[in-house]
């Protein structure tokens, strides 16, 4: 009987440290390749002055990345911390990437981001990363620190910044020319939501940034009938969408 017993603790200790040790683990760094960088920028009126509306515009960027069997889509605001996204992250580029919670962590040679996570899908097979793109992503790693350490505007506080010597200074990328074009989304009524290819693109009235091809809009407020419409974007056209939505 108290074999038994001693034989039932034992497993149960090592149930409990397993537990232990997987809540502890740390998301590891994965491979990804960028699938969609969209850009919107939503127009709101912050003041009047003399019946002259003093308008402020707010730009969000929402990332699509396909990693293994999965596709995790992200979004973010610039701001002191966090510039625009680089350039050279056109669809099918390699990244470095960690989950952590609802944040995801993208880095690669130009540029490092921090997105809080709106939606995670399945998807088929991602494409592997060649070993060109392993032996260029590779030199990002300089010290033994987790990712989200080094992301900028996230190093703990207190490290000593001295201890490893800054990379040297890269030259800047020629400035990229224009690949998409541009709508602006107004409604009747006033602050619906704007959806482009499913995804929340902010409130109308909306200027929008789209690759060329297709896309599907959508426009809903509650207590209206949603209103959508396709449009083929070309690169460098302005194009402009009136969405009247009927009531329900």
């Amino acid at each position: 009987m108290k074999r038994a017993l001693f034989i039932v603790f034992v497993l149960v200790a090592i149930l409990v440290i397993g537990c232990i040790g997987f809540a502890g683990a740390e998301t590891p760094l994965q491979y990804g390749r960028i699938v969609a960088v969209k850009k919107s920028v939503t127009t709101s009126t912050k003041a009047w002055v003399v019946n002259t509306p003093l308008d402020e515009e707010r730009t969000q960027y929402t990332i699509s990345v396909h990693v293994q069997d999965r596709i995790i889509v992200g979004n973010y605001e610039p701001s002191a911390t966090q510039s625009e996204p680089p350039a050279e992250w056109t669809p099918g580029s390699a990244v470095k990437l960690e989950v952590s919670g609802d944040s995801l962590y993208l880095r690669s040679a130009t540029g490092s981001l921090r997105l809080h996570i709106t939606q995670r899908k399945t998807a088929g097979p991602m494409q592997a990363v060649t070993a060109e793109e392993k032996k260029r992503l590779s030199e990002l790693d300089a010290g033994p620190q987790s990712q989200s350490e080094s992301m900028i505007g996230f190093s703990k506080a207190g490290e000593d910044k001295a201890a490893a010597p800054e990379p040297a200074p890269q030259p800047l990328p020629p400035p990229p020319t224009s690949s998409t074009g541009t709508v602006t989304v107004r409604s009747t009524p006033y602050l619906s939501e704007v959806f482009v290819d499913g995804d929340s693109m902010g409130y109308t009235p909306a200027k929008i940034a789209l690759g060329p091809g297709k896309h599907s809009f959508r426009v809903e407020k509650p207590g209206y009938k949603a209103w959508t419409k396709e449009m083929t974007i070309t690169v460098g056209s302005e194009l402009t969408l009136d969405a009247t939505l009927g009531k329900q």
